[in-house]
């Protein structure tokens, strides 16, 4: 845990005496400026395991190597992954591999939580390090886990023990999914404020925006296409699934099921998710909003692109922008099927939550599926009941009583 006198603690799994020493120097010289950070070395993995269990770090440097001599393990390729898989599953933290057999793990990395530096390669430890411990995932990880902690203790305090007479009685199995109905809602409806209330630095610049975050679950919690999901295609065009969820549900593939179930559909329909602004800034995708930026402004262009924000407009839906996900429009007119199989080749980028998926789709069913009636006039009967004012009436051109051109008119 760190203390006001530390800022960051890391923990460098090496079995080699002299790096180890060569490295703390290294880094606590080259990142000073990101104040006191806290050094701990241990030379066997199965040491370093045990602390991952019991204490918090905020970044693990990890050799691939894991021998009382020193040297690679046979299969040092599996090692490689095998170290990592524990570290994750025991308190997931940002890692650099620091290796003299890079190629080994290269597929792990994904920058900036996960690294790979060659242990000749010191100019490039420092910052490998330094983006790791920036990126604020482990602290953020910790007030996570404290809240949904609290919230279980809190639930069982106020609401299981004062009701245990009643559900003494019940199948202990029976009450845990109880419990945690109870507290997905609690975190459901609550939870965004509450990390908000206790994030701090730059973080509060994305967590603080919880209305948009409410919108999206990202990634996708499905292991399959769904209804409400943001794909994008291979040019880069965003679409969002409006196929029922019915019809693409498919059971894991590692599922232990007799008859594994299968998506229904062979074609998926996507509606057209346009962007508000192009990359510049100076564009849209959408129609009405590229008629409105490019004409003189008036009230004539100015309603049609309004339209796209309406929440019970027919045409159009609008979404906030959030992390990947840019400001867009959904174009119910504007939609396409494309093969099942090629969809799920496009990029996942997001789901829509509830009630904004349900909402959705009952949007898209309302466009297609309305039946149009000609406009009626309750004009007077508005004015009979005083809530509107009688129009007046034009007056009709009288004819002339004098002869034009100064004719005589023959009586």
């Amino acid at each position: 845990m760190t203390t006001p006198d530390v800022a960051y603690r890391v923990l460098i799994v090496d079995d080699d005496a002299k790096m180890t020493e060569d490295l703390r120097e290294l880094l606590a010289d080259e990142l000073t400026d990101l104040g006191g950070i806290e050094f701990e070395v241990e030379q066997d993995f199965a040491s370093a395991e045990e602390r991952l269990n019991h204490e918090d770090f905020d970044l693990v440097i990890l050799d691939v190597r894991d021998a009382a001599d020193g040297s690679p393990s046979a299969d040092i390729e599996g090692r490689g992954r095998e170290l990592y898989k524990k570290i994750a599953s025991v308190r997931w933290v940002p890692v650099v591999f620091f290796t003299g057999v890079p190629q080994q793990v290269r597929a792990l990395e994904e920058p900036p939580l996960i690294r790979v530096v060659t242990k000749n390669a010191l100019d490039d430890i420092a910052p490998a390090v330094r983006e790791g411990l920036l990126s604020g995932v482990p602290a953020l990880t910790r007030r996570i886990s404290g809240l949904v902690e609290r919230q279980v203790r809190d639930f069982m305090r106020d609401v299981v023990a004062p009701h245990w007479n009643e559900m003494a009685a019940a199948d202990p199995n029976e009450i845990a999914p109880v419990i945690v109905n109870r507290l997905a809602a609690w975190l459901r409806e609550n939870g965004l404020r509450e990390l908000d209330r206790v994030v701090d630095g730059d973080l509060v610049a994305i967590t603080g925006r919880s209305a948009a975050a409410r919108v999206y679950l990202m990634p996708p919690v499905t292991h399959h296409l769904t209804a409400t999901d943001l794909l994008v295609d291979p040019q880069g065009g965003w679409w969002l699934v409006i196929t029922p969820a019915c019809d693409l549900y498919e059971d894991h593939p590692d599922a232990k099921v007799e008859k594994p179930r299968k998506a229904k559909v062979q074609y998926v329909h996507l509606a057209k998710a346009d962007r508000v602004f192009t990359d510049d800034g100076d564009g849209s995708e959408s129609p009405p909003i590229t008629a409105w930026l490019s004409s003189a402004k008036s009230n004539k262009d100015k309603g049609p692109a309004q339209r796209a924000f309406r929440v019970d407009d027919n045409r159009y839906r609008a979404l906030p922008r959030y992390l990947d996900v840019p400001d867009l429009v959904i174009d119910f007119e504007n939609v396409r099927s494309v093969s099942l199989d090629e969809a799920r080749d496009w990029k996942r980028v997001a789901t829509l939550d509830s009630p904004f998926s349900e909402s959705m789709l009952i949007a898209y069913s309302r466009s297609v599926g309305r039946i149009g009636t000609p406009d009626l006039s309750f004009d007077d009967v508005q004015v009979r009941l005083g809530l509107a004012k009688p129009k007046s009436e034009p007056v009709p051109i009288q004819p002339s009583s004098s002869p034009p051109n100064g004719a005589v008119l023959n009586p």
